[in-house]
């Protein structure tokens, strides 16, 4: 199991559906500030955008998932 699910095993529903489009992470700003800031420990650097950086975020999320 990654690093990412065992941190967020309790929130996986979610995570999962905003990866397949199912919903808006943004629409829980909390768990989506705590996955993004959880990516910037991990060293990715976030342009400040939010579209772009959400897009990122859900890159991320996908490779991780799956």
């Amino acid at each position: 199991m990654s690093k990412l699910k065992r941190k967020f095993e309790d929130h996986l529903d979610s995570l999962y559906a905003a990866v397949e489009g199912q919903e808006d992470l943004r629409d829980n700003y909390k768990l989506y500030k705590k996955i993004q800031r959880f990516y910037t420990k991990d060293g990715v650097t976030f342009t400040g955008d939010t579209s772009m950086d959400y897009n990122m975020v859900m890159n991320y999320l996908y490779e991780d998932l799956n």
